[in-house]
């Protein structure tokens, strides 16, 4: 037993969650890499950042910089493919406001109007237009958590670092459900819009969105490397999305939330053609379009805050900027551009990475709302330690107590399989929701030993172990389904994740 011990936890060591830290590596422009490096939480030493493709625009000249890595060991280059995420939307909206150049919809066109094979349950939902759609003042929810059947399993996706839109659906036929939505003027992100405009738009254009989005806004701007996926798997030599450094996601797909940016993928460089050719005083007029304020937004007050298509349009220490930001279940983004010729894009494959806050302060504007801590909560390296070795010691201690204690029921194969099925879904969630930026891979690995220390003890005693003890057998089995079941499902999502990680 003690070999096996041994080599569980050499395999389990190597096999641990680990990753260079964000500052180990830098391409690019040197300076703006160390400018960078000194806003990343820790200073980039332990595990909030995995890899950034940084992009700084001024008066037309543009400095780009790649830190960390793509996948814990892979340097990122200026020209890294990242998740768009919501950063996507300001491109959606571009394409509206070409499709209302050309005259192929308008913004007061209602949904009734654009879907007239479609019956919208309630009247306020076919009179949304698309304006309201693109200035998030429709009145939707941001998900449709009560509207649509695949949101439970969406919100499994979502906490398991899964992917949270493949079982949502299509966001048009689920609007045709809603009922008790208020359109008006009133600021409401919502993601289902977007979604819904995505759809509306690839309907006026005749083509699906990735097409359209591509010859409409992409290829005239020079975007090449801004991709829609509709089929599962990420594009060659991209930033793999992570929560936190070691800890792998499941990139977001889904082709009828494509709008939304899931599935969407870029490069610094291709945002920067974008950024630049908004910023030109003589930029095409759909981009013009974009800017143009709409709607008030009360949550930012303190900078004058409204949307325009897409773009969030503040005044901030005296300065006008143009801005907005993305989030999935392993990348972040932020783009900007001032009044003043001066822009920032921000990718990074990493949830823990302050996107905003290194973009705004990259154009020397200080906002305090996109602060954040620069330290993981102790709770989640508390919980981080409880899955990842709390949950195995305590397997292992129930395999290795065959008699009754005071808190538990004689050892039966019944309980042994209950143990071990718990213990290693625990075991294994710790990789979906673990601190490893902060946790050392041993504490990983010693998980690994003790489980493996009761799967052995567990086979050496399965023979002489009765497979139930107690005097109600039915309850027995009762107390061992429900808990194996629960755990079961666990473990088998847990898996599943592992497969789907590109």
């Amino acid at each position: 037993m003690f070999a096996v011990a041994i080599a569980a936890l050499l395999a389990a060591f190597f096999a641990a969650p680990s990753s260079l830290p964000a500052t180990a590596v830098s391409t690019g422009d040197h300076q703006l890499a160390q400018r960078v490096a000194a806003l990343l939480p820790d200073s980039g030493l332990a595990g909030g950042s995995v890899g950034l493709s940084v992009a700084v625009i001024e008066h037309g000249k543009v400095r780009k910089a790649g830190l960390g890595t793509t996948d814990g060991s892979t340097p990122v280059q200026p020209e890294t493919v990242f998740e768009t995420g919501s950063a996507q939307k300001v491109l959606t909206a571009t394409l509206l406001a070409d499709l209302v150049e050309t005259q192929d919809i308008k913004l007061t066109d209602t949904l009734a109007e654009l879907w007239p094979d479609t019956r919208f349950a309630d009247p306020a939902v076919a009179g949304i237009t698309v304006e309201q759609l693109a200035t998030h003042t429709a009145g939707l929810p941001s998900i449709p958590t009560r509207d649509d059947p695949g949101f439970p399993r969406a919100l499994a996706g979502y906490l398991l670092a899964d992917n949270a839109y493949a079982s949502l659906n299509d966001p048009v036929r689920t609007l045709a459900t809603m009922t008790g939505v208020h359109p008006g003027t009133d600021y409401s992100y919502s993601n289902l819009g977007y979604a819904a405009l995505g759809q509306t738009l690839a309907k006026a254009d005749g083509r699906d969105y990735a097409t359209a989005l591509r010859e409409r806004v992409l290829a005239p701007l020079g975007m090449h490397h801004t991709t829609t996926r509709t089929t599962p798997g990420v594009p060659a030599d991209a930033a793999l999305p992570h929560g936190t450094a070691g800890v792998a996601a499941v990139p977001w797909m889904n082709p009828a939330w494509a709008a939304v940016g899931t599935g969407t993928w870029t490069t610094g460089s291709d945002l920067a053609a974008f950024l630049i050719a908004t910023m030109r005083d003589d930029a095409p007029k759909p981009l013009t379009l974009t800017h143009r304020p709409r709607a008030k937004v009360s949550d930012f007050s303190a900078y004058d805050g409204r949307v325009g298509l897409g773009w969030q349009l503040w005044k901030a220490n005296g300065t006008r900027v143009s801005w907005h930001n993305g989030l999935t279940n392993g990348s972040r983004s932020f783009i900007a551009h001032t009044g003043d010729d001066r822009a920032v894009i921000v990718l990074a494959n990493s949830t823990r990475t302050p996107v905003e806050k290194i973009g705004f302060q990259l154009l020397k504007l200080s906002i305090p709302e996109f602060d954040e801590e620069q330290s993981p909560h102790p709770a989640l390296l508390a919980l981080t330690v409880l899955l990842a070795l709390g949950a195995p010691a305590l397997t292992l201690l129930g395999v290795a107590r065959p008699r009754r204690s005071r808190l538990s029921r004689p050892l039966d194969r019944l309980k042994v399989i209950s143990l071990l099925t718990a213990g290693t879904a625990l075991w294994l969630l710790a990789l979906r929701v673990g601190e490893w930026g902060h946790t050392p891979r041993l504490v990983w690995a010693l998980g690994c030993v003790l489980l493996t220390n009761s799967v052995v003890l567990a086979a050496w005693r399965w023979r002489r172990l009765p497979t139930t003890r107690g005097r109600y057998l039915w309850l027995r089995w009762l107390t061992f389904s429900v808990p194996t079941l629960i755990f079961g499902a666990l473990l088998y999502a847990d898996v599943m994740v592992l497969i789907h990680l590109p």
